[in-house]
């Protein structure tokens, strides 16, 4: 869990979700309107990943790395 943000309400995520689908399907209409949101809560992005992405890719501490294809 994130020192930082320890727990973010959904509405948060969601924002980010939002955004990062909007910058990568190139809406900048919706990117534009949902920018200022974002660049006001500075760590947003950052706290999302850590929150699912690190958990989901993390190896645990018992297994050794392997290519699993």
């Amino acid at each position: 869990m994130s020192p930082i943000v320890p727990f973010l309400p959904s509405h948060l995520v969601q924002l980010g979700f939002d955004y990062v689908l909007a910058v990568e399907t190139k809406d900048d209409a919706t990117a534009s309107r949902l920018a200022p949101e974002v660049e006001q809560l500075p760590g947003l992005l950052p706290a999302i990943a850590e929150l699912v992405v690190f958990p989901v890719t993390a190896l645990s501490d018992d297994t050794e790395p392997s290519a699993d294809l």
